[in-house]
């Protein structure tokens, strides 16, 4: 885990009993929500949880829900059963952890909303969130929202300065500057932006992965940028071209991959 979520997890506090945990653009959340409701479902229990997935923890005290990946989104019938477990009598704490809240079409959230204005503070449901917009305001007004800072460009800098890993400066300026590569795996990034720099140096794209080449095309948009001040002709025509790249890969009919790399690699 990256040390400004280690920095987040010591300071938060006591989590509240409705509470929405969300993060900042486009930031991956999952971990750090995950971590949130382990700590506190071994808190009730009185067990280690720690090393445990929440897949993995049988509690009569938690309930985890998240969307099926072959499903679009968390239908209406899969919320029966939190719904009950919502509903069941109890003498201490207990959690309905959502984990994905942007999967919950509105007309679930209208039948989960009942059962959280019922139940007491004893019964903990916390949602996490990459979409804040996609909570329905009938949801987020009944709830705490806590979200998790974005790092400074200058924490990620000292950080992937200190991880001894050869990186060059100007992959360092990009991940600093973009600090939502680094959530889903450290090293994964790490060898993505020394692959990045690979192709700089040969001023060819090797790769037919269309997800790496986009990729590639946001460092090239942040290298031109860079170059503006020194070479604002042949960069600002180079961005032009870039964005041009980029929505050409988004769309539907997209261009061919081949046509995608010489387009790149005209701009290398």
């Amino acid at each position: 885990m990256m040390p400004w979520n280690n920095k987040f997890l010591k300071n938060q506090g006591s989590i509240k009993p409705k509470t929405i945990i969300c993060g900042s653009d486009g930031q991956d959340i999952k971990t750090v929500a995950r971590e949130i409701a382990k700590s506190f479902i071994s808190n009730v229990d009185g067990k280690d949880y720690s090393n445990f997935e929440l897949e993995n923890i049988a509690s009569h005290n938690f309930y985890f829900l998240k969307k099926d990946p072959e499903k679009n989104n968390i239908p209406i019938a899969e919320l029966r059963a939190p719904k009950d477990f919502l509903s069941l009598s109890s003498s201490g704490k207990r959690l309905l952890f959502i984990q994905g809240g942007e999967d919950i079409r509105i007309d679930g959230y209208n039948s989960l909303l009942k059962v959280a204005e019922d139940s007491g503070d004893d019964t903990y449901i916390i949602i996490a969130t990459n979409d804040l917009s996609s909570i329905p305001a009938t949801i987020k007004s009944r709830f705490y929202i806590s979200r998790i800072p974005r790092p400074s460009v200058q924490e990620v800098k000292v950080f992937l300065s200190e991880s001894n890993e050869n990186l060059s400066r100007s992959a360092i300026g990009f991940l600093s500057e973009n600090p939502k590569e680094l959530e889903l795996s450290f090293t994964e990034a790490v060898k993505k932006m020394e692959k990045y720099d690979l192709f700089l140096s040969k001023r060819d794209i090797q790769s037919k992965d269309r997800e790496e080449i986009s990729g590639f095309a946001d460092y090239l948009i942040y290298l031109q940028k860079l170059n503006i001040s020194t070479t604002a002709k042949i960069s600002l025509k180079n961005l032009d071209e870039l964005i041009d790249i980029k929505k050409s890969i988004n769309l539907t009919n997209n261009l061919s991959l081949d046509v995608i790399k010489l387009r790149i690699n005209s701009c290398l």
